[in-house]
């Protein structure tokens, strides 16, 4: 967690704009100088003031040239945009698809699953009496460990829920 935490501000500082930064701790230092001043004329102490006003007018000059600044990203930058991307469509995918909504895009483009298909085959000729109920179950059972726990579940727990939404 705190990787992660870590790895957001990283980008964050990335993305901050570098000459709005220089601006405004000119900005800052400018407003430093002026109170100092302040207490400089207040004191007549003409050489601690002479320096704070110097202060100023270079602060007040960074401000200045910084606004001609040309803020470059850094290549690795579009590098982790990219990879953010790409992690965030497949989190979505998957998401999706734990949802539910894999099946319903199943069930649009008609997609059934090769075990799916063949236990369909084999129940459709046990109905037909090609092969035996006995021999489809067991197909079905061996090929899918969700169908053999839930064959071999007790009914009594099946009977329990069917007679409780009467």
């Amino acid at each position: 967690m705190t990787k992660a935490f870590l790895m957001c501000m990283f980008m964050l500082l990335l993305a901050c704009s570098r000459p709005q930064r220089i601006a405004e701790e000119a900005g800052a230092i400018r407003d430093l100088a002026e109170s100092s001043r302040q207490r400089f004329v207040a004191h007549q102490d003409t050489a601690g003031e002479a320096e704070q006003v110097e202060i100023i007018d270079r602060s007040s000059a960074i401000a200045v040239h910084a606004a001609g600044v040309q803020d470059v990203e850094p290549p690795i930058l579009q590098t982790v945009e990219l990879v953010a991307v790409a992690v965030a469509v497949v989190a979505a995918v998957v998401l999706a698809w734990q949802l539910g909504l894999g099946i319903l895009l199943r069930r649009l483009f008609g997609w059934i699953p090769e075990r799916e298909r063949s236990a369909a085959k084999l129940l459709r000729e046990s109905v037909a009496g090609e092969t035996n109920l006995r021999e489809a179950v067991a197909v079905m059972r061996a090929q899918d460990p969700l169908f053999d726990a839930a064959y071999r579940r007790p009914t009594w727990k099946a009977s329990s829920v069917q007679s409780g939404s009467r």
